[in-house]
C-alpha cells in the first residue's frame, strides 16, 4: 500500500509539474517574409516565392521550442520589426504586412493592408481585415481589448476592437502626412499613452488614448529614422531606437513620458553600429536589446561592410543607459524578443533565414549555438509579454 500511494502521490507531483510547465509557457511569433532576398546590397523580390509564413515558439526555457509554422500569413519585411504583437491571454496573435509583389510586375513590391487574425489555441488563422496603405507596428492594450496599427504609408494609426476571437475595425485616425513613415506605438501599461515613432520625419509623438481617440500630446525631435518603441512597466519612461542616418549609427533615446508636458528627452546612447533596425526591452524593464545591421547590408565592396550584424545589450536603470556586452549575429537582421525572466533573447535573421539564440547573464551576452530555421526571412517578431 505504501509503495501504491508513493507511487500515486510521485505521479501528481509529476502532473503537476507538467501543468505548471504548461500554465508559465511563454509564446513567441516570428512573421516570416519569402518574398524579399537581399543579395550583396541589393534587396529585391524573390522569383515564385513560397507564401510567408509565421513561426510560433515556446521561448520559456532552452531549446526554444517550435510549436507551429502556418503558411499563407501575410508578412513584409518593410517596415520596423514589430509588427506582430499578442494578446495578452495568449489567445490571439495580430500580423501585419506593409507591402506585398505588384501584381502587374513581379520585380516591385506595393503597400499592403492586410492584418491576419491567428488563434494560438489552434494554430490556425481565423481572420483577416483591411486597415490602411503599409499596415505595419502593431501594439495590444495590457487588458486584451484594444489594438493599435501604424499604417505607414498614409500617416494614420487604426484602432481595432478584440472581443475573445473577434477582431475588428473600429476607427482610423489621421496624425500625419504619408511622408512622415508613421510606423510603430508602444502603449503605457494602463493604455493611456502612447509614443509613435514618426521614420520619415525624425520625430516622436506623446498621444493620449481612449477607447476609440487618439489625440497628440507632444512632439520631439529625435535621431534621424526613428523606428521601435518600448515603455517601462510603470509608464514613465520610453525608449525609442534611431536607424540613424546612413552615414552614423543607431541612437537609443530616453523620453520621460510621464512629465508635464508629457515628454522630456533625458539620455541618448549612440550604440557604435549603424541601422538600428529593431529594439525590444524586457518585461521588466531593466534591459534593452537593439539589433544593428552594422554594415551587413553593405555591398561586399564597400568600405563600411561588414559580414554580420549586431546585437547590443544595455541596462535601463533610473533613465540612464549603461551598455552590458554585444555580441555579433546574421545578416540584415531584424527583430528580438526577451524571455519573461529576461535570460533568453532570441533574434532574427533575413538572410540565414533563421532565429539565433542568446543567453543573457546578468548583462553578459553567448551565444547559445540554437538557430532555428524559418523557411523565409525572419522579418518580425513579438513575445507575449512584449509591450
Amino acid at each position: 500500500m505504501k509503495k501504491i500511494v508513493a507511487t500515486l502521490l510521485g505521479s501528481g507531483i509529476v502532473a503537476s509539474s507538467v501543468l505548471a510547465n504548461e500554465a508559465f509557457a511563454q509564446i513567441a511569433v516570428s512573421s516570416n517574409d519569402h518574398k524579399m532576398v537581399q543579395e550583396n546590397g541589393v534587396t529585391r523580390t524573390s522569383p515564385n516565392a513560397s507564401p510567408d509564413t509565421v513561426t510560433v515558439l515556446d521561448i520559456t526555457t532552452l531549446p526554444v521550442k517550435i510549436l507551429a509554422t502556418i503558411s499563407g500569413v501575410p508578412g513584409s519585411v518593410v517596415g520596423p520589426p514589430l509588427s506582430v504583437a499578442i494578446t495578452p491571454d495568449e489567445t490571439l496573435a495580430l500580423v501585419s504586412s506593409s507591402s506585398q509583389i505588384d501584381p502587374g510586375d513581379k520585380t516591385k513590391t506595393v503597400p499592403d493592408d492586410r492584418v491576419t487574425v491567428i488563434d494560438l489555441k489552434t494554430n490556425k488563422v481565423i481572420g483577416q481585415l483591411k486597415t490602411g496603405p503599409g499596415a505595419s507596428g502593431i501594439s495590444i492594450s495590457a487588458d486584451g481589448k484594444r489594438a493599435y496599427v501604424c499604417n505607414r504609408m498614409a500617416g494614420s494609426i487604426s484602432i481595432l476592437s478584440i472581443d475573445g476571437l473577434k477582431v475588428s475595425l473600429l476607427k482610423t485616425v489621421q496624425l500625419a502626412t504619408p511622408e512622415a513613415l508613421l510606423s510603430h506605438i508602444a502603449l503605457s501599461p494602463d493604455g493611456v499613452t502612447g509614443v509613435v515613432t514618426m521614420n520619415g520625419a525624425a520625430k516622436v509623438e506623446i498621444v493620449k488614448l481612449t477607447a476609440d481617440e487618439i489625440w497628440t500630446a507632444s512632439a520631439l525631435a529625435v535621431a534621424p529614422r526613428p523606428y521601435a518603441a518600448a515603455v517601462t512597466p510603470d509608464g514613465k519612461t520610453a525608449v525609442v531606437a534611431s536607424l540613424g542616418d546612413p552615414k552614423a549609427n543607431g541612437v537609443l533615446t530616453v523620453i520621460d513620458i510621464y512629465s508635464d508636458p508629457a515628454g522630456k528627452i533625458v539620455a541618448t546612447a549612440d550604440v557604435g553600429y549603424e541601422s538600428l533596425e529593431g529594439m525590444m526591452m524586457s518585461t521588466d524593464g531593466k534591459w534593452i536589446a537593439g539589433v544593428a545591421h552594422a554594415g551587413s547590408t553593405r555591398p561586399k565592396d564597400a568600405p563600411q561592410y561588414k559580414p554580420n550584424g549586431m546585437l547590443v545589450l544595455y541596462s535601463l536603470i533610473g533613465g540612464k543607459l549603461t551598455k552590458a556586452s554585444d555580441a555579433p549575429i546574421g545578416g540584415w537582421s531584424q527583430g528580438a524578443v526577451f524571455s519573461r525572466d529576461g535570460g533568453i533573447i532570441v533574434v532574427q535573421n533575413m538572410i540565414q533565414q533563421n532565429l539565433q539564440v542568446f543567453r543573457n547573464s546578468g548583462g553578459k551576452l553567448s551565444d547559445t549555438g540554437q538557430a532555428i530555421p524559418v523557411g523565409g526571412g525572419a522579418a518580425a517578431i513579438r513575445a507575449s509579454t512584449s509591450r
